[in-house]
């Protein structure tokens, strides 16, 4: 079994701390009740940089000052501050496949077709052939009702035949989200490093005339602001919430709200507006060779990469069924109490007594020790069908 290395925050802060960490340490730490230092985000990121150039992987376990810092995979060589950029966190764990994303990126920006110079990060996901169409379409869905009407579509397909919904949108969320969290630290990383220009705008949509498709502006930042001022008075007015908008289309407040929305983007001209990014290079490399023949290799190389490093998180989280202690909601109504997390069980453990075999299937997959199986499998034949069908 794969050592183990647990250090608490304060262990974790004297040994990989910067001395500006520490010190902040120590203040919180004499202010504190309990007499316990913290670190906060920024801090808690810097920390687990540090300790990645000596480990593989670094997870955190608990909250607040009761974190643990859970490294594995102790380097032979610890790495130089300049390498660990190939290494950078997706999570939980490291993007391992970064070089050939990052080599999709650039060549897309300098050869491949593009109408405008803003693409958003899920289309570029797309674009440069990281995720599937279908992969796309699904992560891209609002609502219950639209989840199930693709699911039916999808499963009326041969090749996905019998794909049960639980397992289909827990690898296409997981996945895609990860995909998507990387191509934003590459974006930021090559910006930085002056390899392209990347800065996220905001798109207005001009509906087309007489059948003409519609077009897509890029809209002044003080515009910008006055559009998210009103959204944000109309939020008020519904008494809408932003998760509203994406998961409850049929509220009578989210569909008052849409109405008044539009309405008022009609009045500037435009029928939606979204958020995207504008992406152009910089940095022009001589002419690439036999471009399109290399970047479908490396297409494959990426899917392979990626549904590997997939499929060795799914074990992580089948294993975490039967050893991690799970995060469970228990509340004590009579005394008109909040949830409290309870860490004390592992999900396994809360299966007994339970009807969750029965109904949960992620649950039976992990139970039967079988999950990361299913989920490599089910992965594998989302990007074989993209590749069949392009």
């Amino acid at each position: 079994m794969e050592r183990e290395y647990r250090y608490n925050v304060e262990n974790a802060t004297i040994q990989f701390g910067t001395e500006a960490i520490k010190n902040s340490f120590e203040r919180k730490k004499a202010k504190s009740v309990k007499g316990k230092g913290n670190l906060d985000g920024r801090e808690t990121k810097q920390v687990i940089t540090e300790m990645q150039r000596y480990f593989d992987s670094v997870e955190i376990e608990g909250k607040g000052a009761n974190r643990i810092f859970v490294c594995k995979g102790k380097r032979e060589q610890v790495l130089d501050k300049k390498d660990l950029q190939n290494y950078s966190n997706c999570g939980q764990g490291q993007m391992i496949y970064r070089t050939t994303l990052e080599e999709l990126i650039l060549m897309y920006l300098k050869y491949g077709n593009r109408k405008y110079l803003t693409t958003t990060t899920r289309k570029l996901a797309y674009e440069i052939g990281a995720i599937t169409k279908e992969m796309y379409e699904l992560s891209r869905l609002k609502g219950q009702g639209e989840r199930n009407d693709y699911h039916k579509k999808l499963t009326e397909i041969e090749a996905f035949t019998g794909v049960n919904y639980s397992l289909l949108f827990d690898v296409v969320n997981r996945e895609t989200e990860r995909v998507l969290k990387n191509i934003e630290t590459i974006l930021d990383d090559l910006n930085l490093r002056n390899i392209i220009y990347y800065v996220p705008v905001t798109n207005g949509v001009i509906e087309g005339e007489r059948g003409e498709p519609e077009e897509h502006e890029m809209l002044d930042p003080l515009l910008v602001a006055e559009i998210v001022s009103k959204q944000r008075e109309l939020r008020e007015k519904h008494n809408v919430e932003y998760n509203d908008l994406r998961f409850r289309l049929k509220d009578k407040r989210v569909q008052a709200y849409k109405k008044e929305e539009r309405k008022y983007l009609k009045t500037l001209g435009y029928t939606r507006i979204y958020n995207t990014n504008q992406l152009v290079p910089k940095a022009w490399d001589k002419e690439i060779e036999n471009y399109f023949k290399k970047r479908k290799e490396l297409k494959e190389v990426f899917m392979l990469e990626h549904r590997e490093f997939a499929i060795k998180k799914a074990k992580n989280r089948n294993n975490d069924f039967f050893s991690k202690p799970a995060r469970v909601k228990k509340a004590i109504e009579s005394f008109g109490g909040k949830p409290k997390p309870k860490f004390n069980e592992t999900e396994y453990e809360r299966v007994f007594g339970t009807n969750l075999l029965e109904i949960d299937y992620i649950i039976q997959l992990k139970y039967s020790n079988i999950y990361s199986k299913e989920f490599g499998e089910l992965l594998r034949l989302m990007q074989v069908y993209n590749a069949v069908d392009n």
